[in-house]
């Protein structure tokens, strides 16, 4: 476990294919994480690929113009890509692994096809709050420590969705299916190793039992 209260530090860790979880506890600690890990990919030549579900569509476009991303043309050359978790994860009510491996195929195919690697985000609250956690972990270990794929992607788990829902059982589960784990709040953030982590250690960040 390494702590850092640098983002960009912690960003030049992230590689090609790396599989990361990023932890969060608020929503401004989150995008303090996640813009800065999307306009790195931007600048480095990389399209952007964000499923949402704690936020909005309107509001992360707006979120990313504020930091200085020109969004309109980068969409519409898909350079951009903002899909809302039914269009991606979930549609209707069903979660097909193969279906969503297909959807990040193809997306990057077309980034790959202009030159581009890709820098990848998905927001996991939608499992907790509709039931499908079995579905996220089958997912998660599907995708494996190091991807298959050619991207740099981030899981973004809201603890406080996890600790409501009752699901804090399955935090080193997830931790365990990437290849590093990133907890980011107001005061900090953590790296840690999945291979090197102990429950204790996860019970001391989240000062609950698990």
């Amino acid at each position: 476990m390494k702590s850092t209260d640098s983002v960009k530090q912690v960003l030049s860790s992230i590689k090609n294919t790396n599989h990361v979880v990023l932890f969060y506890d608020s929503i401004q600690s989150k995008k303090n994480f996640l813009y800065s890990f999307l306009a790195e990919g931007l600048e480095n030549c990389k399209g952007i690929i964000y499923i949402y579900f704690d936020e909005t569509y309107d509001a992360i476009r707006q979120d990313l113009k504020n930091i200085g991303i020109d969004v309109e043309p980068n969409e519409l050359s898909k350079n951009i890509i903002i899909k809302k978790y039914d269009e991606w994860y979930i549609e209707k009510g069903k979660v097909d692994i193969d279906k969503i491996m297909g959807y990040w195929k193809s997306a990057l195919k077309n980034f790959e096809e202009k030159g581009l690697g890709a820098h990848a985000v998905g927001e996991t609250a939608c499992f907790f709050k509709l039931g499908k956690v079995r579905e996220l972990l089958r997912y998660e270990y599907a995708l494996h420590k190091t991807l298959d794929l050619p991207m740099e992607a981030v899981c973004a788990y809201n603890l406080k969705t996890v600790i409501e829902t009752g699901y804090t059982d399955v935090i080193m589960p997830v931790i365990r299916a990437h290849g590093k784990a990133i907890f980011v709040s107001d005061n900090g953030t953590i790296i840690i190793e999945p291979e090197e982590v102990e429950v204790t250690d996860i019970e001391k960040l989240l000062d609950i039992e698990i």
